[in-house]
């Protein structure tokens, strides 16, 4: 029997002695990394956001697993906030997105936070820092979208992929291949659902392959929008254009109401003209000189003609 407990003993001391080894040989950054999820771990557990999706979806009639997958697909469900006065990240100059609905106010990806405050009569302060407002906000916000854009075609308001095309509005990128992906992504993430760092997740199931179908398309198309771009904009470069004629008014950041971007014109088999350089004026000197010694030896051939025809005669 001592043998038994001697044995028992000395394996548990081993394990114990193990350990210890083990923590000691942790970096600085290992330690640091696994004191941050337990942090986000326990931070996650309190917040109790599960309770707070379902709240928000009953309360503005939007499916919680798209509330979820969109809080997932932004933010990983982490409420985002700032120092006071910070609209963009000072290492990247990204513009700074607010809460765990990731809600923006900015001249790139739009002004959803002051939108989804207005909604559910709340200030834009509040939003950023009470969870949530923050998800009421973009739980009304999505419900608006949802209503005002026409539904994938195929789906009803019973489907859960009837969503798809409020989430891409929703998410303030403009680019319609990224935006879709953007979608196709919150989609992915529903049907697998997550279960870890506090954060408690069910799958649902997805009818995907009509997400990814129509996503292939979008992307497709816009590829092929930018080679018809840019073999327009080549065509326009390398197109002889006859000097002096005057310029499209409309290409160029001088034209009122419109903006300088890298998009073709709407119509690219036009070659835009532009002014002659500097150099073809007349104003130039060497072509001042150059036009002078023409004009000489003009004469002097000339008048090498007429003697020559005065002497036959």
């Amino acid at each position: 029997m001592r043998r038994i407990v001697s044995g028992f003993l000395g394996v548990a001391l081993a394990a114990v002695m193990g350990a210890e080894a083990a923590d000691a040989a942790k970096s600085e950054e290992d330690l640091r990394r696994e004191a941050a999820i337990a942090e986000f771990t326990a931070k996650m557990k309190a917040a109790n956001y599960p309770a707070l999706f379902e709240a928000a979806a009953k309360e503005f009639n939007v499916p919680a697993d798209i509330l979820k997958g969109v809080a997932f697909a932004e933010t990983r469900w982490e409420h985002l906030t700032w120092p006071p006065g910070e609209t963009a990240s000072p290492e990247t100059g990204m513009p700074r997105p607010f809460g765990i609905m990731s809600l923006w106010d900015n001249k790139y990806f739009g002004h959803s936070l002051i939108e989804a405050a207005a909604l559910i009569g709340k200030t834009p302060e509040e939003l950023k820092q009470d969870p949530y407002q923050n998800i009421r906000g973009g739980a009304a916000l999505l419900r608006k979208l949802y209503d005002a854009n026409p539904k994938p075609e195929g789906t009803t308001e019973a489907d859960i992929e009837s969503w798809r095309y409020a989430i891409r509005h929703y998410c303030g990128i403009p680019e319609p291949d990224l935006n879709a992906r953007h979608a196709l992504d919150v989609y992915v993430f529903m049907s697998k659902g997550y279960h870890q760092y506090g954060i408690e997740w069910d799958a649902r199931p997805v009818n995907l392959e009509p997400i990814r179908a129509e996503t292939r398309r979008i992307v497709a198309e816009e590829e092929a929008k930018q080679a018809a771009a840019r073999a327009a904009n080549s065509n326009r470069v390398e197109a002889p254009t006859p000097p002096l004629l005057a310029a499209n008014p409309q290409a160029g950041p001088e034209a009122p109401g419109v903006k300088e971007t890298n998009v073709a014109p709407a119509h690219p088999a036009m070659p835009v003209a532009t002014a002659a350089p500097e150099a073809s004026k007349s104003k130039n000197p060497l072509w001042l000189v150059l036009i002078v010694l023409a004009v000489l030896a003009g004469s002097g051939l000339l008048k090498r003609l007429l003697t020559r025809r005065g002497q036959s005669r």
